[in-house]
């Protein structure tokens, strides 16, 4: 694949990232803004989860009869809207509405800017290109949610969401004139997803998928008053947070695309899960000491970050023809759909 195509479409990944974890290093302020409890702020995130999680599938099978490029322009084009629409809230309901709206049109795009890769590349690189595409993701939380933290920091809550929508206008720009016309995927309808549902591996691919999702992202979403209520932490030491989950990312990445052609994608997906429960085992006594969460952070994302390429690449390989219906997106979406 053209180095400057998979760029601009692991942009899309960052930008679709940035806007899912917005509200999570922002929660105080939007909480403060619009004189919210925690709780209820908190469920602005499950909200964007929830919809994207019910929403991926029946998207999935509708947008599957359209062209990859048209689909994936308009997806990150109505999400910008959405955080733009999001600057100018100044009620709860409303804010609530803007992310139902970008969580549905967030629901579409990571999922289907992996099955639309997958279509161009050959089988061989699937694991490797995936796992790359997915790496937007943490360079979403290098950049995207410290810069979020700052501007909500320094200028209020509302100018993260402008410049987050600003930014989606920008990137759905470039994603048009970056996929080629004509790329489709195989239609999808009610029969295809009964197929998945009589194969026990695909199932046991997605849901073992939403779990580690849900499990990651319910710590994850309450960070920041986590943060605050038990080391005083201000926006410098979120977004410091959101840096190091993004760097940790970033190593998971790289260490993934390393190890596939060594170990394969299943050792990997081991190897990751492993990683994770680790951390979640060691976290309720390391939390108390300031300097480990930063520790626990870093190997926390370096597991979180090569699981859903691979989950992506074994589910292709099983069934090439459901590639736009898998749903590695849970790894922030549909996965959280339990957290509140």
């Amino acid at each position: 694949m053209h180095g400057r195509r998979l760029a601009i479409l692991t942009a899309g990944n960052f930008f679709v990232a940035t806007s899912f974890m917005s509200v999570s290093g922002l929660l105080n302020e939007i909480s403060a803004g619009l004189h919210l409890d925690i709780r209820q702020a908190g469920s602005l995130i499950a909200a964007f989860a929830v919809t994207a999680g019910l929403c991926a599938p029946v998207l999935a099978t509708f947008g599957s009869r359209i062209d990859r490029r048209t689909l994936l322009t308009v997806s990150l084009a109505i999400s910008a809207v959405a955080n733009l629409s999001g600057a100018f809230c100044e009620t709860y309901p409303q804010l609530l509405m803007a992310r139902i709206v970008g969580a549905i049109a967030s629901a579409v795009y990571t999922p289907q800017v992996a099955a639309t890769v997958s279509m161009l590349v050959e089988e061989k690189e699937r694991g490797p290109i995936l796992t790359k595409l997915m790496m937007g993701w943490a360079i979403g939380a290098v950049l995207g949610g410290p810069i979020t933290v700052y501007i909500g920091g320094a200028f209020g809550w509302r100018a993260s969401f402008a410049a987050i929508g600003l930014f989606g206008v920008l990137i759905s720009t470039l994603v048009w004139r970056a996929v080629p016309v004509g790329v489709r995927v195989p239609p999808l309808n009610l029969q295809r997803w009964i197929d998945i549902a009589r194969q026990p591996a695909l199932v046991l691919l997605t849901l073992t998928t939403m779990l580690n999702a849900a499990g990651n992202h319910f710590v994850f979403s309450f960070i920041a008053p986590t943060l605050l209520q038990m080391h005083q932490a201000d926006e410098s030491h979120i977004a410091l947070l959101l840096v190091v989950n993004g760097l940790g990312g970033i190593a998971g990445g790289l260490l993934t695309v390393k190890l596939i052609p060594r170990l394969g994608t299943t050792r990997v997906s081991y190897w990751s899960i492993g990683i994770i429960a680790l951390v979640f085992a060691l976290w309720p006594i390391g939390s108390a000491v300031f300097v480990l969460i930063y520790v626990m952070q870093f190997f926390w994302s370096i597991g979180i970050a090569g699981f859903p390429g691979v989950q992506q690449t074994r589910f292709v390989m099983l069934a090439p023809t459901m590639a736009s219906g898998s749903r590695n997106s849970w790894r922030s979406m549909s996965g959280s759909a339990s957290r509140c």
